[in-house]
């Protein structure tokens, strides 16, 4: 397509990670930065654990730009310190525990600039429980009917009926997703929480007039991972057989899905 972000023509991309002690966790998310197929990138990574990551410190990657910060703040705070550091003037947003496949940032380029949005995310995604060792889809826009609910106990089934308001806003959230502008996010900062800042941050933007696209992940973009220490559920409609998340995900790294 004429439109299509190219390698060669993409704008300098900012990559923002907000985390706490995760220090495992960052070497997965460091790769995830250095398998993408666009190569203009930077990785900025705000960190207020109560030591420096040993490996983000010794890290030798003109791209990359670690801080660690001298005291706690909120997951809004993070983001919002993080873009204002950005000198992209596109912001991706890559949660340190998440899985981003090598074409996920060309993809999600691509769709803000054909859609003419502000901010796009995805709203359906694969899952993998950490826990169970099982990989699932689920598609964030079908509200009601069975679905499975994954979090720190066994695997149950749940049936949402179609007046239900469990969902009714969670296609907005999973921040983990989010690609925006700079000047976007100028308009519309995250308020200051460690959760529900993405969902408030999207409503925000929305009610002000600001475009939001949504894409569903069909090609294998992405693997939100849940894992001992989310505290959130997830709640999947589909399991997903590890031969077809291996097709669909040609590059996934063993070690980190174990």
């Amino acid at each position: 397509m004429q439109n299509e972000l190219k390698n060669e023509d993409a704008p300098l991309i900012t990559i923002i990670t907000p985390t706490y002690d995760r220090e495992e966790l960052l070497t997965y998310a460091y790769r995830s930065f250095t398998s993408q197929s666009i190569g203009n990138l930077e990785w900025i990574v705000l960190d207020d654990s109560e030591k420096p990551s040993i490996f983000m410190t010794t890290l030798d990657d003109p791209r990359v730009r670690y801080h660690h910060l001298q005291s706690r703040l909120t997951i809004g705070d993070k983001r919002n310190m993080a873009v204002g550091m950005a000198k992209g003037e596109i912001i991706v947003q890559f949660d340190d525990d998440e899985y981003y496949a090598p074409h996920y940032v060309e993809t999600m380029l691509n769709e803000l600039r054909r859609g003419n949005g502000n901010v796009v995310k995805l709203s359906s995604f694969f899952v993998y429980s950490a826990i169970y060792k099982q990989f699932g889809y689920w598609n964030l826009m079908q509200k009601s009917g069975y679905h499975f609910c994954w979090s720190q106990r066994p695997i149950s089934v749940v049936h949402f009926g179609d007046r239900n308001s469990t969902f009714a806003d969670n296609h907005l959230g999973y921040g983990f997703s989010y690609v925006y502008t700079k000047s976007f996010w100028e308009k519309n900062k995250f308020p200051s929480l460690s959760f529900g800042e993405d969902t408030s941050f999207i409503k925000s933007a929305i009610s002000s007039g600001f475009k939001l696209l949504l894409l569903d992940d069909d090609l294998g973009l992405c693997i939100h991972i849940l894992h001992q220490f989310n505290t959130s559920k997830c709640f999947p409609q589909y399991m997903m057989p590890s031969a077809i998340i291996r097709k669909l995900f040609p590059n996934l790294p063993s070690d980190q899905f174990q």
